[in-house]
């Protein structure tokens, strides 16, 4: 099971978009904290996204947790 980031095709058309992207997938492999997730894979498809495969974290969205504060969050 993993999660994936997808870029925006908007922004994916944009090269300073996709390059800051895929910088940020190497970056948060170059630092083990418990609040980052670690990236496994990202790239682009041919005429297609960007995209980043990251671990899933199983939880509540943050729309859900907003909800459930009944307003926003300290």
């Amino acid at each position: 099971r993993v999660a994936l980031k997808v870029l925006h095709p908007e922004f994916a058309r944009n090269e300073e978009f996709t390059s800051r992207f895929f910088n940020e997938a190497r970056a948060v492999n170059l630092v083990e904290h418990p609040g980052l997730v670690q990236i496994s894979d990202y790239g682009q498809i041919a005429d297609g996204p960007a995209f980043i495969v990251m671990e899933y974290l199983k939880g509540e969205s943050l729309a859900k947790r907003i909800q459930r504060a009944q307003g926003p969050l300290p």
